[in-house]
């Protein structure tokens, strides 16, 4: 909590106070420079342009209205523009407590909120098209008023595409098209001479725009002029382009970096807070981060070297020196405590605690799946049972009723069929007992999952602070005043401030709460690690199970994995497994939860017919492979 605390403190002293918008010192100014925003929310086509998106661009406005831009200098580019045709995909939250029960059923797709259309608007402003024409024009007509000394803030919003041939060059999603990296470039070049130009990019992809930084002309070379803030990097997608963020609201890059600017009041300060704040999968990294690894990366062909060994060479010296570079050490060590990993002094240091992460996550995301499909087993047995007492509700639930009903009256019925699914489920005491137990598995290992994915992005931002680290050392060695004054023109580049009051009751709140530690996670794995007996099946067909008088459980075996506990114990293809001795399986698939939920190395008994004979067979329950 120490460390936490003393980390905000730096955060704070370093962002504190932050003055009205002003130009970079040294550079030539208008007497009045001025903040322009040109917001992009591309969205593609209307069945993948998210309400997110809007909503990203709506409190953008919100925080640069605060912060004393006016609106007319805040261009939008959405979409389809000013057309009235819907073009946003909407789908309104899933209320319902007790949906879980069908979740994943097929039912469930019929009565799960459906994607509507809505026109995008902004209250209070005009909307153009996201379309390469319309930025054009907009360079062309109206970029003209921007004079010496201004500030122009690029934001774009969560779609962006791979360039699988040359990643310094993937691109924006605009509407029914892109626009790449060297497009882009092209559009800035265009502006009037000593305009800054800073970037906020939340897109998939998005860090192949902090090629931008570079001349046109001089493709080495950087006038400090154009810089910017990305949540990915040129590889990984950024995880608010998901479809509605999985049902999470307000997650993602750019929701952490508006809420991050509320508290510190400069992109800086916010980029900092992002990297400790953020609990999603994204890499966030800056122009500056950029810059510096290329340097080394140029560095380290001339001598021959591996960058890696170039990068622990420095940070020998930088560890040397730790109170020299407090705030990215700090920064370094609370990423560690708040993903419950580790703090580590150099890349190999990173890499060797950070090898078990990949291989826990895959596991984890196996046992997950495995869980669910044992869940979702059992939620369409009690949903059959349900239907034998009820069978009214199966003729008001079909496919073809559901689909003609407006919305207010399926959202009424399936409150009504919920409420009498799950008061139904509370009275068979046993199946509710093992569907919550089936549930609180499955959630745990999925959660842990997320998190594993989480704690590998983590080790990406660790690992962009540590090579800031190193370059910040080669700069104070290097003799090239060029190379250092291009570095620090970035740095004043990227140092852009706020006019708003930082909101201290946000700074008051801190920091979210720390994962656990990794040594936790390895101990869950072991307690969501399923039992197996490795043999894959299908039900029994019925009118075999009539004549040979066999409950519903029943399967016939059709593969056995070679090695298995099943193997072992001598099952072959073609039985048919009835369940343990005098406790038949009645449920189709039941097979799965009754292996799952055995503890690894128990030995167990199971019925088998073969040849119209019947056999015990024991079986010791192996642990689930990957």
């Amino acid at each position: 909590m120490r460390v936490a605390w003393a980390l905000l403190f730096v955060l704070g002293v370093a962002c504190s106070d932050p003055a009205p918008l002003r130009p970079q010192s040294g550079s030539p100014t208008s007497e009045h420079p001025r903040t322009w925003a040109l917001l992009i929310s591309g969205g593609g086509r209307p069945a993948i342009n998210y309400q997110s998106h809007l909503l990203h661009v709506r409190e953008l406005i919100d925080l640069l209205i605060a912060s004393g831009v006016p609106r007319k200098r805040i261009v939008v580019f959405a979409s389809d523009g000013a057309d009235p045709e819907p073009d946003l995909a909407v789908r309104d939250v899933q209320a319902a407590p007790d949906f879980w029960l069908i979740d994943g059923l097929r039912i469930a797709q019929e009565l799960k909120p459906k994607l509507r259309y809505e026109n995008s608007e902004i209250s209070g402003m005009s909307v153009r098209p996201a379309t390469r024409e319309a930025l054009n024009r907009w360079v062309e007509e109206e970029a003209p008023r921007l004079a010496p000394g201004d500030t122009l803030l690029i934001y774009v919003t969560d779609h962006g595409t791979k360039n699988r041939l040359d990643l310094d060059n993937n691109a924006i999603t605009l509407w029914g098209e892109e626009l790449s990296v060297n497009e882009f470039k092209q559009l800035i070049a265009r502006l009037p001479q000593q305009v800054r130009v800073v970037a906020l990019m939340s897109q998939c992809f998005s860090g192949s725009f902090a090629n931008a930084m570079y001349d046109m002309d001089e493709p080495d070379r950087t006038s400090g002029q154009v810089c910017g803030y990305y949540s990915s990097n040129a590889r990984r997608r950024a995880y608010g382009c998901y479809a509605e963020n999985r049902g999470r609201s307000n997650v993602g890059h750019s929701f952490r970096f508006f809420e991050a600017l509320r508290v510190h009041g400069d992109l800086v300060g916010a980029h900092g807070r992002v990297l400790l704040t953020d609990r999603t999968p994204d890499v966030p990294n800056r122009t500056s981060d950029y810059y510096l690894e290329r340097l080394l990366r140029a560095r380290a062909s001339r001598r021959g070297m591996n960058p890696d060994h170039l990068v622990d060479e420095l940070l020998e010296e930088a560890v040397r020196q730790e109170s020299k570079h407090a705030l990215q050490f700090a920064q370094i060590d609370h990423i560690g405590q708040a993903f419950g990993s580790f703090s580590p002094r150099s890349l190999r240091e990173l890499e060797q605690r950070a090898r078990e992460i990949p291989g826990l996550g895959k596991q984890l995301r196996a046992h997950a799946r495995r869980w669910k499909t044992a869940l979702d087993d059992l939620k369409r047995e009690n949903l059959d049972r349900f239907f034998e007492v009820y069978p009214g509700w199966r003729d008001y639930l079909k496919a073809e009723v559901v689909r003609d009903l407006e919305q207010d009256e399926k959202r009424r019925l399936k409150r009504s069929f919920l409420e009498d699914l799950a008061a139904f489920t509370r009275l068979d005491i046993d199946t509710r007992d093992r569907l919550h137990a089936l549930r609180t598995i499955a959630t745990e290992a999925e959660m842990a999952s997320y998190r594993m994915d989480v704690r590998r992005a983590a080790v990406l931002r660790i690992r962009a602070l540590l090579t800031r680290i190193a370059g910040l050392v080669y700069l104070d060695r290097s003799r090239n005043r060029s190379v250092r004054a291009e570095f620090e023109t970035l740095e004043q580049c990227e140092a852009l401030e706020l006019g708003t009051k930082p909101d201290s009751s946000a700074r008051e709140r801190g920091l979210p709460p720390p994962f656990p530690p990794l040594v936790d996670e390895s101990e869950l794995l072991a307690a969501v690690l399923p039992g197996w007996m490795g043999i894959e099946f299908r039900p029994v067909r019925p009118k075999l199970r009539e004549q040979l008088q066999l409950e519903r459980g029943s399967i016939r075996v059709t593969k056995v994995i070679p090695g298995s506990p099943a193997e072992r114990a001598g099952i072959l293809t073609r039985d048919i497994v009835v369940g343990p001795p005098r406790a038949p399986f009645v449920e189709r698939h039941q097979i799965r939860e009754w292996v799952m939920t055995s503890v690894v190395g128990e030995v167990r008994r199971l019925v088998v017919l073969r040849d119209k004979g019947r056999k015990v067979v024991t079986i010791e329950v192996g642990a689930a492979p990957i």
